[in-house]
This record gives structure tokens, sequence and C-alpha cells, in this order.
């Protein structure tokens, strides 16, 4: 999984970068199926902005936040991500272990009706 964290109308610090990105590793872990994740921080005046957009398999996910602190940005940003991601990921159906798995049932419950 590529992590890319840049800034728009500013340089980003390195200390800003690792902290996107050791919490998006921190999130996106478990999903597999993700490509890359892109980070763009922004700041207007006294506000800061975070937009992640996350790119992978059958998904396209983006979110963005703003407050007046850069990491409270990322943090609400990232908790939308994690949202959008798993709700995505619950929805998703293995059709095919369901059936294996009804198969399985049909053996057992087979094998123990010749044992009686």
């Amino acid at each position: 999984m590529e992590i890319i964290v840049s800034g728009r109308h500013l340089s980003v610090t390195e200390s800003v970068k690792n902290y996107a990105k050791e919490k998006l590793e921190a999130i996106l872990a478990p999903y597999h199926k993700i490509g890359n994740v892109r980070v763009v921080l922004d700041i207007q005046k006294t506000r800061c902005k975070a937009e992640v957009i996350v790119h992978g398999k059958n998904l396209d996910v983006e979110a963005d936040a703003e407050s007046y602190d850069m990491h409270e940005s990322i943090d609400a940003a990232v908790a939308k991500i994690d949202h959008q991601i798993s709700k995505h990921f619950d929805k998703i159906q293995d059709h095919h272990k369901q059936a294996k798995d009804n198969e399985k049932i049909k053996k057992e419950e087979a094998a123990a009706a010749t044992e009686e």
C-alpha cells in the first residue's frame, strides 16, 4: 500500500507526514485490496484542511475534514475513511464460502444420520 502525503499552498513537514502515515497504516492494515492512499493537506488563513483519497480494487473513497489544528483535521478525516471502508467491506458477501459451509453441514448431518 502506497501512502502519498502532499500539501496544497504549503510544504509539509516530516513529522506531519509521519503522523498521517502512521494513522492510515494502523487503520487500513487489515484491508488487502487497497492500492494507494493520497493525503492532501491545505491551510487557508487559520483553517487547516485534510483530504484523504483511497483507491483500491473496486473501491474509491474520499473524505475531508477541517479544523483549526492540522492533527485534528487528519484524525477526523482518517476516522471518516475508516467508517466508510469498514461499511464497504461489511456489505461485501462471499457467496462461495456460504455454499461450501452449507455442503459441509450437509455432509456432517449425513454422517450423523448413518451413525445412528
